[in-house]
């Protein structure tokens, strides 16, 4: 997961280091157990230094939630812009799901969601993340319905579906350490919500 844009000033640069740190603080930890110390030690900056940029922990998380839908936004767009069938759009999505519950990252889940059950701020961002990854999706299957190689049905169902049993799996993964066959065949499970027969058939081929 990228943090943000590439930072230009030395002041976006050691935000976005910051940023980084507790990323790597939030995934090996969760959450709760991060404190404004341990982000300061482990960015290697005084109390002052690091309260010049963020007042709390759960700024922090808010930022890297962001800028989880700010990267995928961008991704999304990129694959349109290449002309991309949706279906390629739908594996390259996928893909990136895998690559996160598959990297050092991939607990970073599990702190998002204490994040989201620790006051209605985290609720709230949450809920935001949840509609951002849903929309996109549905834009997702309408031009797959459009190009005839996705399944009838109501597009935001489809895609509410999908991002329901996306979020189920970047949360059990840590916990269940389930390793890449098993991810593999539940993320194909979900890849046939969307995908009609013949579609599923002709990429099998391929």
């Amino acid at each position: 997961m990228e943090i943000g844009n590439q930072p230009q000033t030395k002041g976006e640069r050691t935000k976005a280091k910051i940023l980084e740190k507790a990323a790597d603080l939030f995934a090996e930890r969760g959450y709760t157990a991060v404190t404004m110390k341990d982000v300061c030690e482990a960015a290697g900056l005084s109390r002052g230094g690091l309260y010049r940029y963020f007042g709390s922990t759960a700024e922090m998380m808010i930022l890297l939630m962001r800028a989880e839908q700010q990267h995928a936004d961008r991704e999304a767009a990129r694959e349109h812009g290449e002309h991309s069938s949706a279906v390629r759009m739908l594996d390259a999505f996928l893909a990136q799901h895998y690559a996160f519950m598959l990297s050092h990252r991939g607990r970073l889940e599990l702190a998002m969601n204490q994040f989201a059950q620790s006051d209605e701020t985290g609720r709230q961002e949450n809920r935001r993340r949840v509609e951002a990854a849903v929309r996109r999706t549905a834009d997702l299957i309408r031009f797959g319905q459009e190009e005839g190689s996705f399944r009838a049905g109501d597009p935001e169902e489809l895609a509410f579906h999908v991002i329901m049993a996306i979020g189920g799996l970047r949360s059990m993964a840590p916990l269940m350490d389930i390793g890449k066959p098993i991810l593999r065949r539940q993320l194909a499970a979900i890849r046939g919500l969307v995908l009609t027969e013949q579609a599923e058939k002709q990429t099998e081929k391929e």
